[in-house]
């Protein structure tokens, strides 16, 4: 298991674990929009980084 592997798990979590949350708890639009952008950002930088990994070998 590399890192970018370990990267995105630990993404998925984080983003399916929202599902225990409850509506009040996520009544902050800015909040919701901080968590969905910054793991896409981070899902789709995991993704480059192992296609990058996958052209060089």
């Amino acid at each position: 298991m590399d890192f970018t592997q370990v990267v995105l798990g630990l993404v998925v979590l984080a983003v399916s674990s929202l599902t225990f949350a409850g509506p009040s708890a996520l009544e902050s639009h800015v909040l919701v929009y901080a968590l969905t952008g910054s793991a896409l950002v981070i899902g789709a930088g995991a993704l480059c980084v192992d296609r990058a990994r996958d052209v060089r070998v």
